[in-house]
């Protein structure tokens, strides 16, 4: 595993000679679109039985130009429901680096902070007089804080979007229950694809 590690990261580090200088010219600005499930666990998990199905809208821009080594920020808009859980509400943006290993193929590292709103997947009772009354579920305000590794493949121009990925997501929502489980761990795999952004070039 130490030597897979190495090797990966001597990838990284000294790769991107071959990569094409077409891709320069990416758009700097692109649509992120995709789907993910999710599971209560700390990372090592990849699939949760049953799956926990969610959905991504989002947006990305480069800080720079370069082909091989590029920094870039997200802006981010996600949906989850958990079965017997919760259901979330995400809005959070991430800064990353993305370094092309092999021609059209780049691994990326993000950090993330942001809102996440929680609403329990159960009903909530209160008592009242004697008797339970059924309470409205709004929710609770709640922040989550992460990181994410990537993969992803650059498709040629006549396609009609710039690239596919998949990721894998971990990140801790907090204040879960403060006297039972205040950091709730979240591991997500993501598949989706990045679209021209028409009105920024």
């Amino acid at each position: 595993m130490k030597r897979f590690a190495r090797i990966f990261f001597l990838l990284i580090c000294f790769s991107g000679l071959h990569w094409q200088a077409a891709m320069a010219q990416a758009p700097r600005r692109q649509i992120i679109a995709g789907v993910f499930n999710a599971a209560t666990s700390l990372p090592g998990q990849f699939i949760s039985k049953p799956l926990h199905p969610g959905f991504l809208l989002g947006a990305e821009f480069r800080y720079n130009q370069s082909a091989a080594n590029q920094w870039f920020q997200t802006g981010k808009l996600a949906f989850s429901y958990h079965q017997y859980a919760q259901a979330t509400l995400q809005i959070y943006s991430e800064t990353g680096f993305r370094r092309m290993i092999w021609k059209v193929i780049g691994a990326e590292l993000r950090l993330g902070l942001g809102y996440l709103h929680a609403f329990p997947a159960t009903e909530l009772f209160k008592l009242e007089n004697g008797a339970y009354a059924k309470q409205t579920n709004w929710g609770r305000p709640q922040a989550m804080a992460g990181a994410a590794l990537g993969l992803n493949y650059n498709m040629p121009e006549r396609f009609w979007v710039n690239r596919v990925f998949v990721d894998y997501q971990f990140y801790l929502q907090m204040p879960f229950v403060k006297s039972y489980v205040p950091l709730l761990p979240n591991t997500l795999l993501h598949a989706g694809v990045t679209l021209p952004f028409p009105a920024f070039k």
